[in-house]
């Protein structure tokens, strides 16, 4: 059967409209989260921003907020708000249980919204505020979101006017670094940096700087990114944080003044590698 050009409009029709719902419901989730950050009984979960030095200005422009123990707040609250079942599902905010009911997918954890460039909500990262594991989790891929090809708070640090984007691991650090005025400053979302993201960067800056983590596992992802960038005709440097520190420590420890200092020593590729290399092989010898 030949499929006729309307049934494929159609269908696509179907899909942009999904599209149209799963931001809308997005948006009612991320104000669900924030309004809960702000009730009496989720006491811990401020607290938690207040000993992480998180300000409520800071808490207001990044819409962080809290997903409760309950097992099905959300869910219950989208279906209140006229939300269907197919909708709340493409979302990937809820998830079927074993017995078929659906649950939240996030409890127990600070919100963070992840928007798009347009200031959309396409998803959602959420932290623990305990000791359990994941201590992360993050939105699955839906028909909004897709992870490799976006960078959390690039709808912030776009307009930062400066021709340097810095490139970090966690939410904690670029919402940390934001709040100290240094807001050139992005995270990749829990994936090693891929092509997609180094080219929507290139769009808004020069020269893109990487600080990530100074474990193996940190420096391994940071050359990957290094030679992703690289091949995509963006000028990379790396910026090492001292004592294996994150950012977010850093900064709270030494204040903005000092992390601009370590932005301007960032080391351009070809001398981070050589420095790498160092460290792995004896030099005195042939």
């Amino acid at each position: 059967k030949i499929s006729l050009p309307e049934e494929e409009s159609d269908k696509e029709q179907k899909k942009a409209k999904l599209k149209q719902e799963i931001l809308k419901a997005n948006t009612e989730a991320a104000r669900f989260f924030h309004k809960q950050l702000g009730e009496p009984e989720n006491e811990k979960a401020r607290r938690y921003l207040e000993e992480r030095k998180i300000d409520s200005k800071t808490v207001r422009r990044f819409g962080l907020g809290y997903s409760t123990e309950k097992w099905d707040a959300l869910y219950r609250y989208l279906l209140e708000k006229g939300f269907s079942q197919e909708v709340i599902q493409a979302s990937g905010l809820v998830i079927k249980s074993k017995k078929g009911e659906f649950i939240d997918k996030f409890r127990g954890r600070i919100m963070f919204p992840i928007f798009d460039i347009r200031g959309n909500v396409i998803g959602f990262g959420g932290r623990v505020i305990d000791k359990s594991l994941p201590k992360y989790m993050n939105s699955p891929e839906t028909l909004v979101y897709n992870k490799s090809k976006n960078l959390y708070a690039l709808n912030f640090a776009k307009n930062s006017k400066k021709k340097e984007m810095l490139i970090v691991e966690g939410y904690m650090d670029v919402i940390s670094l934001h709040q100290h005025g240094i807001t050139n400053v992005v995270a990749s979302l829990g994936t090693a940096l891929t092509e997609n993201q180094g080219r929507l960067l290139k769009k808004y800056c020069e020269e893109v700087i990487i600080s990530y983590d100074s474990d193996a596992a940190g420096q391994a992802a940071t050359l990957r990114g290094l030679d992703i960038l690289d091949s995509i005709g963006c000028n990379v440097k790396i910026l090492t944080i001292p004592d294996g520190k994150d950012p977010d420590e850093f900064v709270k420890k030494n204040g903005a003044q000092e992390f601009e200092i370590l932005i301007s020593k960032a080391l351009p590729l070809i001398e981070y590698k050589l420095r790498v290399l160092k460290k792995q092989i004896d030099i005195n010898t042939t």
